[in-house]
């Protein structure tokens, strides 16, 4: 219950969105990736061309490729957030998963864009088997999650990409040379 200054309660005030879970979105989109996609994990972490076909990564070493403020960041893989203040000297691949976009549609219900982006150095983007690195994991995010129910956005957060549902949510390519890419634009509803 809201109460004012001069001791009235102020009635409905406590339905509004507080978008609590904004902050902590990126940091939970990367926790259900790591618990239920082993292959993105691979093609983040192994450069060879048959990455896909190595073993599962621990969640130890999945922990070791997620950014969390180090002093130099071009040694990490996976970012919740779309900068790079350091220079990339090495062919990798990079995950950058964050809210992009945040709506309130009534006092209760709020819509936020999620993007992720995925890139590639040219180099090592393609495969041994005749896919490419940024098209598998372009692929198995969708696959991961459309429909994923993510911790912590209340009882509508399931995640989803459905122009019915929001007209921007689309998969496009980004990039600059020499790092191609894709950027996926998912939704989500939060109460």
């Amino acid at each position: 219950m809201t109460i004012n200054k001069k001791g009235t309660t102020l009635v409905g005030a406590d339905a509004y969105n507080k978008f609590e879970s904004l902050a902590t979105l990126s940091y939970s989109c990367i926790k259900y990736l790591i618990q239920n996609n082993e292959d993105i994990w691979k093609l983040l972490k192994y450069r060879e061309p048959d990455a896909w076909n190595k073993a599962p990564l621990t969640a130890s070493e999945k922990a070791q490729l997620i950014y969390a403020g180090q002093e130099d960041s071009s040694q990490y893989n996976v970012f919740m957030d779309g900068k790079q203040p350091d220079v990339l000297t090495e062919e990798t691949t990079l995950l950058r998963i964050m809210p992009n976009y945040v709506l309130g549609l009534d006092r209760t219900i709020g819509a936020i864009e999620v993007t992720m982006e995925v890139y590639s150095h040219y180099k090592i983007n393609h495969m041994s088997n005749y896919t490419t690195r940024v098209d598998v994991i372009a692929q198995q995010l969708l696959a991961t999650f459309n429909g994923a129910p993510i911790e912590g956005i209340g009882n509508l957060g399931v995640m989803f990409f459905n122009q019915m549902a929001d007209e921007s949510l689309r998969l496009f390519e980004v990039g600059q040379i020499p790092f191609g890419g894709k950027r996926i634009l998912f939704g989500i509803y939060s109460a």
